[in-house]
This record gives C-alpha cells, structure tokens and sequence, in this order.
C-alpha cells in the first residue's frame, strides 16, 4: 500500500518526503515514501493516517505478510546527514589509525607516589 500525500513529512535533512511510522516498541521510524524491494521494514496501515512497522531483520522475525510492504528505513539513503561521525580536533595524533586514542597525556604519572619499603 502507498501512503497517501498527505501522510508524508519532508526530512529535517534532505527535505524528501518520509513516512512516519511506530514500531512494536512504541518508537517512530521515518521510512522512505514508497514501498521498496530491498527494504528490511514491513509496514501498514492500521488506521487512517497510522502505520505500523517491524523489522524483517533477525532470527524471530516473521515473514512479510500479505497486507504488509517492505519499506527502506529512511536514515539509511537520507543524502542530508554525514555518513560518520567527524573526528574531535586533537583527540587523535597524525600517523596512528582513527580508533586508538592515546593514553599518554590521560596517564598520571606515578613518580612521587611510591611508598618506601620497609
């Protein structure tokens, strides 16, 4: 089923139209406007004005059913929204690999707080 224009919001990113829809845990989900192949969402209509989704994903998931259509959730082809997170300034040194930080400067140095032994 494809939802009717004035059911669809434009993205806060992109501006294109998406679908809004509550998932079984009581979350919204903003999914592509029309129905998709590829998509790893059922969605349908409840009531007027009201869509419903689940995820088709994981190993309890049960299969597409016959008043059910896949649908893209829509943060993953929204072309407004950085694809990763951008690096923090000074976090990470040139040279080493963008998932190590260095714990030299955190460390605290250990000199002066040794006991004597007896």
């Amino acid at each position: 089923m494809i939802p009717a224009p004035s059911e669809l919001r434009p993205c806060n990113d992109c501006g294109q139209p998406v679908l809004w829809t509550t998932t079984a845990a009581g979350k919204r989900l903003a999914v592509d406007a029309h129905p998709a192949e590829d998509g790893n969402q059922a969605c349908y209509r409840v009531v007027s004005r009201s869509w419903v989704s689940r995820s088709l994903d994981g190993a309890d998931a049960r299969p597409l059913a016959r008043w059910e259509d896949r649908y893209r959730p829509h943060v993953a082809t929204c072309t407004g929204r950085p694809a990763v997170q951008e690096q923090l300034p000074g976090m990470i040194p040139k040279g080493m690999p963008s998932n190590v930080v260095r714990l030299e400067p955190r460390q605290r140095s250990r000199a002066g707080r040794r006991r004597r032994r007896r």
